[in-house]
């Protein structure tokens, strides 16, 4: 039907200008390519197309420098760790600056960019894998170039102790062997696979400087001090040196283990982004709240979450409110969970108004949902929202009652503290 069509369309075309339709197509194009809009376009998407060229040889050329560096950082520290083994020293994944610290820190981060971990020495072979862009390299330079200080370092300070006396671990000063048996006694206690129920390889969640936790692989368990330190490579890039108490397991704990005050990792919703980050168990599961659990996190927020979205610390402290940074909700954690549960809230409806305190100023507000222990507020002055709980002091009905009985300075001191978005009260 449609040839017909078209047939007949084309007869028309000879019949009314007498030219066929070929014709009339080259005439058109013809035409077109007159028009000086349509050259400069295509002179554009000419010259797009081979900027678009230029681009993908340039990515090429990157991704190939990166992966020789990559292979050439790999080769440095499999020498070092070469030579650590022959002089009889342990060969340690954390840098000379925490070595060096009376008081490990507790969060270590460790980029891939510039991976502490890297040792080099300065043999030729190494040296000529590396690709003569520094520009694009100088992190992993400086990684490698202070490794190499660090080498030099090792091997002066053994060239001293072997002509002293005696070595810390030997027990026969006149053997040459000692020196190296005792860095052997080191490296055994240093290192370590397992530690309880933690075994190198496992899957593991850590905690990195931005207080976020990410998943990642437990890759080296270490003595430091007279604590333990747990080395987490992180699926998202990065390594750290942890303290037991801010790595998590990856599984969801058994209800039966999850009390008020235990420590957790759980899922931090902040608008439509979600984030893992540390809190404490304020609420078990129940009818009154949907069986959910309510979490106090470490900045103040508190919020609902189900089973699967939480996942418990390896090595809480004994008092899980003492890792918490922040004093003010560190205080009121610990009231709270020596309280409960006893813990007297406000009631409220939907539609009711309210004083709630915001950056240190009473705002006229209206509640807009309660959802069990938490009250979601309406800022009235610029229409703001922010889920509270119950039970804190900046919806005023909470502060009047804590306040009872307090003379008019503490009050006034009281209410102009805050430090907590939504938690507790001063």
């Amino acid at each position: 039907m449609e040839s017909q069509e078209t047939m007949e369309l084309e007869q028309m075309v000879v019949k009314e200008l007498g030219i066929s339709m070929d014709d009339l197509r080259e005439l058109i194009d013809r035409e077109l390519e007159k028009i000086e809009f349509v050259k400069q376009r295509k002179a554009q998407l000419l010259e797009m197309e081979q900027l678009v060229k230029q681009k993908e040889a340039e990515v090429d050329h990157v991704d190939k420098l990166f992966d020789n560096a990559t292979r050439a950082v790999d080769d440095c520290e499999t020498l070092v760790k070469s030579l650590y083994d022959q002089i009889g020293m342990t060969y340690k994944e954390s840098s000379s600056e925490d070595e060096g610290s009376s008081k490990p820190t507790e969060v270590i981060e460790i980029p891939d960019e510039d991976d502490d971990d890297v040792m080099s020495v300065g043999s030729g072979e190494a040296v000529s894998k590396i690709p003569k862009e520094k520009h694009l390299l100088r992190e992993a330079m400086a990684a490698m170039k202070r490794s190499r200080q660090d080498v030099q370092s090792i091997v002066e300070a053994i060239q001293k102790k072997s002509d002293g006396p005696q070595t810390r671990f030997s027990s026969h000063p006149s053997s040459p062997t000692s020196s190296v048996g005792g860095s052997n006694q080191a490296s055994a206690s240093n290192d370590m696979s397992k530690d309880g129920d933690l075994v190198v390889g496992m899957r593991i969640l850590g905690k990195k400087r931005t207080k976020t936790w990410h998943k990642g692989t437990l890759i080296s368990i270490q003595c430091v001090g007279t604590g333990k330190k747990f080395k987490v490579k992180f699926d998202n890039k990065g390594k750290s040196l942890l303290s037991g108490n801010h790595i998590a397991y990856d599984y969801h704990p058994p209800p039966e283990n999850l009390t008020v005050g235990s420590r957790v990792v759980a899922k931090y919703k902040d608008g439509n982004q979600v984030w893992l980050y540390a809190g404490i168990v304020a609420e078990p599961p129940s009818s009154k709240n949907k069986m959910r659990y309510l979490i106090f996190f470490d900045d103040g927020y508190a919020s609902y979450v189900t089973h699967a979205e939480l996942y418990p610390v390896c090595r809480p402290w004994s008092k899980s409110w003492e890792d918490i940074e922040d004093v003010s909700c560190r205080d009121f954690i610990q009231e709270y969970v020596n309280a409960y549960p006893n813990r007297p809230m406000v009631l409220l409806k939907s539609g009711q108004l309210i004083k709630t305190e915001w950056e240190g100023t009473w705002w006229k507000s209206k509640v807009e949902e309660v959802d069990g222990s938490l009250v979601k507020i309406l800022f009235l002055d610029d229409k703001r929202c922010e889920w509270i709980y119950r039970g804190s002091t900046r919806l005023e009905p909470m502060f009047s009652m804590k306040t009872s009985n307090a003379s008019t300075q503490e009050k006034q001191q009281a209410g102009q503290q805050r430090t907590r978005p939504n938690v507790g009260g001063n």
